[in-house]
């Protein structure tokens, strides 16, 4: 008889995590990582934090590492994000050289630059979040919306699964960054299920 395969770890990576908000993101990347904690998966995550560099373990299956920005005073916001890369990748190495690791699930196109050199090495499959793209922000807010549509579209390429936040978003990820249907899940980030949701999706793709 062959066993069904449980979930056994996740590594949940995102650039805000409670206390630190920025958006709806930080809040329902706690959710998630408490939900998953309750369904007796250990789950780390690894964000940012500009104060502060430590790692907590919150609860019991819950263990958050917060990386620091080490080279203050960036020219851009995207300049800082490309320097963040190195520490977010040390923090997912430490993870998975010595936990079982059965996904990462990325939040938000900040932190794909950390995953997208990574596709061919990782044996974990892959899940990203996103509430928005480039085409649906204000263009007004950054000078460098062509690289970050260049990050958005590879990342988006090498992922196995994207739940996205709209079907527009949905559409332009189809259109625009040529990523096939059949791996987009709708979920809203403010759904009420969005937890149970996410884990549903973790578990047929394991």
């Amino acid at each position: 008889m062959i066993k069904e395969k449980k979930l056994s770890g996740v590594i949940l990576v995102s650039f805000e995590f409670p206390p630190r908000r920025l958006s709806k993101t930080s809040d329902q990347v706690a959710q998630l990582a408490n939900f998953l904690a309750k369904q007796n998966v250990k789950t780390w995550v690894i964000t940012f934090d500009d104060w502060r560099s430590d790692i907590e373990n919150l609860r019991k299956n819950v263990s958050v590492v917060r990386i620091p920005n080490n080279i203050p005073n960036n020219i851009t916001f995207l300049s800082s994000l490309m320097n963040l890369k190195p520490a977010y990748q040390s923090a997912i190495a430490n993870i998975i050289n010595e936990r079982q690791i059965d996904l990462i699930h990325i939040f938000e196109w900040t932190c794909l630059p950390a995953i997208i050199p990574w596709k061919e090495k990782l044996k974990q499959k892959l899940v990203y979040s996103t509430t928005s793209v480039q085409k649906t922000r204000d263009p007004s807010t950054s000078p460098y919306n062509d690289g970050i549509k260049v990050i958005e579209r590879k990342g988006a390429q090498i992922m196995d699964q994207i739940i996205a936040d709209s079907k527009k978003i949905s559409e332009i990820l189809v259109s625009d960054y040529k990523v096939d249907s059949t791996k987009i899940s709708l979920v809203k980030i403010n759904d009420k299920k969005y937890s149970e949701k996410t884990f549903e999706l973790y578990n047929k793709m394991i």
